[in-house]
Formats: C-alpha cells, sequence, structure tokens
C-alpha cells in the first residue's frame, strides 16, 4: 500500500468512527424531555377581549418573529414583504430590540442577545426554531413556513375572564405574554402591524394573571407562548446568500465586539478544528511510512 493510500485510509477510518462516538455520547444522555429553549405552545388573543366575555383565544400554525429597527434600510423591503404576506395560519411578531428606536423594548432585547443569539437586522425566527437572515433568505420565508411543520401543545383551558389571563400548563416552563399593536415607523410614512410593546413573565405553574394594568388598544393583541427557558438552538432555513442587512448595534464597542467574528476568522477555526481532527491521522500515517527518504539514501551510500 502506498504512502498516500495509507492516509487516505487513515483519514476515512477517522471519519467513519467519528459520528458513532458522537451518537453513543448522545444516546448515553437522551431523554424524552423538550431541551432548554424549546417554544412549546402559542396562542392569540385580542386585547379586546380584556373587557369581554367568551373570547376564544386562537392557535396559530405559525410564529414569525420579526428583529427589525426603524433605522436599519435593508428592514424597510422585508417588512413590505411581511405586510404582503397575507397567510391566516401565520401570526407576525415584530421585536424592536435597538437602543436607538423609540420603540426600544429592553425584552425584545434579551430575547435578541441572549435566547437567539442574534447579530443581525432584519433576521425572522420561523417556530422558534428556523432562521433568517438578511433580505435575500427572508424571500424563502414562504418555502419555509410550507416546509416547517409545528406541533403545539402544553397549554390548556386558556381564556381571559374579569381582566385576567387563565390557563391550565401540562409541560412545566415560563408563560411570556407579549402584547403587540399597530405602529408607526419612526422615519418613514408607513405603519408596523404588529410591534411588540410589552411582555409579562411567570411561572407556568401560577395559572392566572391580572392583565389589567396593562396598556393596550382595541387593535393590539396578545401572543402568549409556553416555553422552556435557555438558549436556542436554531436551523438556518435558506441556502441562498443572506442579502443586505445592518449590524444589530450601532455603538461602537457592541459593533467592535461582533465584528470579531468575521467570516474568515469562522473559516480558521473550522480549519483548526478539522487539522485537529485529521493529526491522530497524520502520526498513525508516519508510522507506518518507516524510514524516510533520507536514510534510504545514507544506508545506500554506505553499502557502496
Amino acid at each position: 500500500m502506498g504512502r498516500h493510500q495509507r492516509v487516505a485510509l487513515a483519514t476515512a477510518i477517522l471519519f467513519l468512527l467519528m459520528p458513532s462516538a458522537f451518537s453513543g455520547a448522545l444516546g448515553e444522555n437522551s431523554t424524552t424531555s423538550p431541551p432548554p429553549g424549546t417554544l412549546l405552545d402559542v396562542r392569540i388573543i385580542n386585547a379586546t377581549c380584556l373587557n369581554q366575555d367568551g373570547c376564544e383565544p386562537q392557535q396559530p400554525h405559525h410564529l414569525i418573529e420579526y428583529y427589525s429597527a426603524d433605522w436599519c434600510e435593508p428592514c424597510l423591503e422585508v417588512s413590505q414583504d411581511l405586510r404582503n404576506l397575507h397567510r391566516n395560519d401565520t401570526v407576525v411578531l415584530q421585536h424592536h430590540p435597538s437602543p436607538s428606536d423609540s420603540t426600544f423594548l429592553s425584552d425584545s432585547k434579551l430575547r435578541y442577545d441572549q435566547e437567539f443569539r442574534l447579530l443581525f437586522y432584519p433576521t425572522l425566527v420561523v417556530d422558534g426554531t428556523q432562521l433568517l437572515t438578511g433580505t435575500r433568505q427572508a424571500l424563502d420565508l414562504g418555502i419555509t413556513l410550507n416546509n416547517t411543520s409545528s406541533t403545539w401543545t402544553g397549554l390548556e383551558s386558556l381564556r381571559i375572564e374579569n381582566e385576567s389571563l387563565e390557563w391550565n400548563a401540562s409541560e412545566n416552563g415560563v408563560l411570556r405574554i407579549w402584547y403587540a399593536e399597530p405602529t408607526p415607523h419612526e422615519f418613514e410614512n408607513t405603519t408596523h402591524p404588529s410591534v411588540a410593546r410589552s411582555m409579562i413573565e411567570v411561572n407556568a405553574s401560577t395559572g392566572e394573571i391580572n392583565l389589567s394594568d396593562m396598556s393596550t388598544t382595541d387593535d393590539g393583541f396578545f401572543v402568549i407562548m409556553l416555553e422552556l427557558p435557555g438558549q436556542r438552538h436554531l436551523e438556518v432555513a435558506s441556502l441562498a446568500p443572506v442579502g443586505q442587512m445592518d449590524l444589530s448595534d450601532s455603538d461602537q464597542n457592541t459593533t467592535t465586539k461582533k465584528e470579531t467574528m468575521t467570516p474568515g476568522m469562522i473559516a480558521l477555526m473550522a480549519g483548526l478544528f478539522l487539522f485537529a481532527l485529521l493529526l491522530p491521522a497524520l502520526v498513525m500515517q508516519r508510522r507506518f511510512t518507516g524510514p524516510i527518504e533520507g536514510q534510504y539514501s545514507e544506508n545506500a551510500t554506505a553499502e557502496e
């Protein structure tokens, strides 16, 4: 067997063994419970239900969380596309996590930074699992919705009575009640249909919370999420380039921090990781090769 064949064989054996090792490790720790950072259930209730009896919550097929900023020029295109979506099975909750916006919401920023760990505007998160970043990937939203199947479960007997939200939860976690309403764009002559303006979080086992202190309008609505808190593991839903986008903050310190993870650095880190994986194969190849060519030359000269 030649030198290059032995290297190729050792490399192939290494990569064949890696999936088995990883699957074995995962199998030992696998559980039937959803992992932290899981969106379990979603319900929608109109704000007018606070003053009415018998309002029934709706369960959308899809939830789109749209992260944008009014100073973000690429967001104008994505916002228009969302207004033209026209899907009765889908609800859009628009977040303004940028402190530069007049409609900034700190709860949206915490979700953007700590849970989803996002970097750019515009960004779409579909059903808490699928990620679309930038103007080009946002064009694949319709395909993503058609290819994503969500089974919401966990919230039972949800209703509003006497300005209080009551529920039964079959899963442990937290209940997050987002209030959204139409909001004028800060610079353009247009209106965002559903910007998050406030949020209340309670333990899911509480079963009841009074909403009378929340400031609402008749055209607003509540997005109620049952979740397991924790960092989310998002899957990129499009193979298209990201297109136009803006960094999430104009602050110099934040920009410097986010720019450190450039595509070149990511590629370098991936290269170093692959080299570390191949190192055992290279050591094996060196052992199999035997004496180097210089040693053969020295031995031949000595025999002469």
